[in-house]
């Protein structure tokens, strides 16, 4: 047996206690409202990092979110794809709008540059409206949006 002393409280632990520490993972499943709240965040934190970072970084939000629950809620894993899904589409529009534009010597981007603000414009109403149906309960479907992740 090993004694060691925490600020005024002695602590015995066996020298086998170590060896055994609890794990995210031995959580359970979330409840039904933990599940639309986090359902709608991983909408509402994506469509607020789009306008911080410009769209660059809008994925990382709902990818750690989905990381993180998808094994705990039917509700936050679709929701979750769902949004992975969007950014990975919106990436896709930008990087495509870029190279169009660099291959037609510049003159591409005076259509590709309004097609993709408008797809990023798209892009952060629907996280927002999806991200409100999310907090209802409800499955919803994305339009213009590239099924990725299945």
């Amino acid at each position: 047996m090993l004694a060691r002393r925490r600020a005024s409280m002695i602590v015995v632990m066996n020298s086998t206690d170590s060896a055994t520490v609890p794990t995210v993972t031995d959580q359970g499943p979330l409840l039904e409202s933990q599940a639309r709240t986090v359902a709608m965040l991983v909408h509402i934190i994506a469509a607020a990092s789009i306008v911080i970072s410009g769209g660059l970084l809008g994925f990382l939000a709902p990818l750690i979110l989905w990381l993180v629950f998808r094994e705990r809620s039917a509700l936050v894993e679709y929701h979750g794809k769902l949004n992975l899904n969007l950014q990975l589409t919106m990436l896709l529009v930008g990087a495509g709008a870029v190279v169009l534009g660099i291959a037609t010597l510049g003159i591409g981007l005076l259509l590709t540059i309004p097609v993709a603000i408008a797809y990023l414009i798209f892009a952060i109403v629907i996280s927002i409206t999806t991200g409100l149906s999310a907090y209802r309960g409800e499955y919803a479907r994305m339009p213009l949006v590239i099924p990725f992740i299945r």
